[in-house]
């Protein structure tokens, strides 16, 4: 005698009645179903020698196959051109000496098919996934979506049993699978891009499971990683990368002046170093200037997903849902930065952690840290703040006239052609970084330590200079973000020429407006809050010229004694009068600045047509 599961015997079953096989059945007191035929093993073939399948309808869900002569059921199976794995074998041998045990519920067999099929692991950030024993090292996580563990185990049941396994069944075996994961030692998940041994590795996202490994000697596809990649919905496949191709083709995609497609291409570079800070990409320009167009091939490049450009989320909660599901981070039409989204930039750049309530918990806390690469663009975003600021990394495009102007239906096909070469040409520019970087020495380090490097190394394979222009536009956003705060710029004109030694409370008695004159908002009100808008701004006011310093309470008084240097009085390169003070010196009038901008394009016009 031999048992097997409940979907095997049925196959039995089935094969016996196409074969053309007689049988009877009876019912034995309703614990029983009782299957007669004649055996179709390999040495009964010529017999009538009798199989009887009995069926425990009540208990195991299992069959028992009986011969009369001892049949072994390898014959059987072999008879019936049915194949037996070698745990169908195993199993059916165990079997054969015991009794129907009770039948198991759909939770544990759903578990024990995660158990035949996936090993278990936790991630750094608390959440359990499951990796194929076999084929391509996908990342399932337990819970989620279509692409979840969950959705694969309802598959496989139903596959396997042919009936679907109810909620609650999935719910109790999950829970059972979490906590064997929880069991094994954290592991790093990483999403799209990771690096390992030197070696920068690009998630190609397909079904096969290849990444691309880029050292300083080159750039191959490879059938595996030595790490695991995580996938979402948001996860889109890349086109195997060719070579032959030119950085010089990106930029009929991209209408960025020439002085900037160095920064670009540096910021390109740097999606690929997972584990460094990043510039956020703002791309700027007018209605007509391509802002959209210009962001979806930013993010398109190197991280594909259906929504490569999302709305500006309304809260922290949104934001988090928005960027946890892509390593490039695309947003639309920007006209405003509020200061939670602001913070929240900022801790997405540089990788810090926040905590939010886990979904359908009373009291859980989930930790939310990563690390993104954000592409925004809009019209004009108004004043950002210092921290924000100094990790920008502004693009202005020039307008696209009607005469050059592609439709939608013209450009996306043209991509979908052109993107596998413009992959293997980035890459085959980050491979010439890699070589590059050890011999890079920055002779400061701005705040964007890490992307300057990139940049500057860039910089020495291409023969450009974009550090240089990316050091002048953080001083230039330092002076924008200074310019929207009403109380510095007035402390600017207060003591122009002049220097403050004093504390914060009499520097706010000193700005105090007089008469009825009610301070707007952004006005400290307190000796503290002003204490709060000096520390916070007092990097990007070094930017923009200023001198502020604090002694640490280090006086007879152990209270915290300023003193701040406005810049000097600015004057224009053009007209000369003077400008802001917050400015900052050499400056420009925004008509002047037009002006000198029209004859530095008329004179490369010149150039260009002698």
């Amino acid at each position: 005698m031999a048992r097997v599961e409940d979907a095997e015997g049925r196959l039995i079953i089935d094969r016996l009645r196409r074969a053309g096989h007689d049988s009877t059945y009876e019912v034995d007191s309703g614990e029983r179903n009782l299957f007669h035929y004649r055996c179709p093993g390999r040495p009964h073939r010529d017999a009538e020698m009798p199989l009887v399948l009995v069926h425990y309808p009540t208990t195991t869900q299992r069959w028992d196959v009986r011969c009369s002569e001892s049949c072994k059921f390898v014959d059987i199976a072999d008879g019936l051109g049915l194949e037996v794995s070698t745990a169908t074998e195993q199993q059916v041998a165990a079997g054969a000496t015991r009794e129907p045990d009770e039948r198991k519920s759909a939770a544990t067999m759903l578990v024990e098919i995660a158990e035949e099929l996936y090993d278990f692991g936790i991630s750094a950030d608390g959440d359990t996934f499951g990796v194929p024993r076999s084929g391509p090292k996908l990342v399932r996580m337990v819970r989620g979506g279509g692409t979840s563990l969950r959705a694969q185990l309802a598959r496989e049941h139903f596959r396997r049993l042919g009936r679907t396994a109810s909620q609650q069944a999935l719910t109790d075996a999950l829970a059972v699978v979490e906590g064997i994961a929880a069991d094994g030692a954290e592991q790093r998940l990483d999403l799209r891009v990771a690096r390992r041994d030197g070696a920068l590795w690009l998630d190609l996202g397909d079904a096969t499971g290849r990444a691309v490994r880029v050292t300083g000697s080159g750039w191959s596809v490879e059938p595996t990683a030595p790490v695991l990649f995580r996938r979402s919905v948001m996860t889109a496949a890349l086109p195997e990368p060719q070579r032959g191709g030119g950085l010089a083709d990106l930029w009929r995609w991209l209408n960025v002046t020439e002085a900037d497609r160095p920064l670009v291409a540096a910021w390109l570079v740097a999606v690929l170093f997972a584990d460094v800070p990043h510039t956020v990409l703002s791309i700027f320009g007018e209605q007509g200037s391509g802002k959209s167009t210009a962001a979806k091939v930013l993010v398109g490049l190197l991280d594909p997903n259906p929504a490569a450009l999302r709305k500006p989320p309304r809260d922290a909660e949104s934001w988090v849902t928005a960027a946890s599901g892509s390593w490039v981070v695309g947003l639309d039409n920007l006209s405003t930065i509020a200061d939670w989204l602001s913070d929240s930039f900022c801790r997405a750049v540089t990788g810090d952690a926040d905590v939010r309530r886990r979904l359908y918990t009373d009291g859980e806390h989930a930790l939310f840290a990563f690390r993104r690469c954000l592409v925004l663009n809009g019209i004009d975003v108004g004043t950002v703040r210092g921290d924000l600021a100094e990790r920008m990394l502004p693009i202005h495009l020039t307008t696209i006239s009607e005469r050059e102007r592609r439709g939608e239906e013209d450009i996306w096909p043209a991509w979908e052609r052109e993107h596998p070469r413009l992959l293997g040409a980035l890459l085959d520019l980050t491979a010439r970084v890699l070589a590059a970087l050890p011999t890079v020495e920055l002779e400061r380090r701005p705040r964007m330590a890490d992307f300057a490097r990139v940049l500057a190394a860039v910089d020495q394979v291409l023969g450009t200079d974009g550090l240089g222009r990316y050091l002048a536009k953080q001083g230039e956003a330092a002076v924008d973000s200074l310019t929207g705060d009403p109380f510095i710029t007035a402390v600017a004109a207060q003591f122009a020429g002049q220097t403050f030694v004093g504390t914060a409370g009499e520097l706010l008695k000193a700005m105090s407006p007089f008469g009825n004159v009610r301070p707007g908002k952004g006005w400290p009100t307190t000796a503290r809050l002003v204490t709060t808008a000096l520390r916070r701004q007092a990097p990007t006011m070094r930017k923009a010229g200023w001198s502020i310093e604090d002694d640490d309470a280090s006086n007879h008084d152990k209270v915290i004694r300023w003193t701040i240097t406005p810049p000097p009085p600015a004057t224009c390169r053009v007209c000369g009068h003077r400008l802001d003070p917050a400015l900052g010196p050499d400056g420009l009038h925004p008509l002047c600045a037009e002006v000198v901008q029209l004859a530095e394009t008329s004179a490369s016009v010149g150039q260009k047509c002698g």
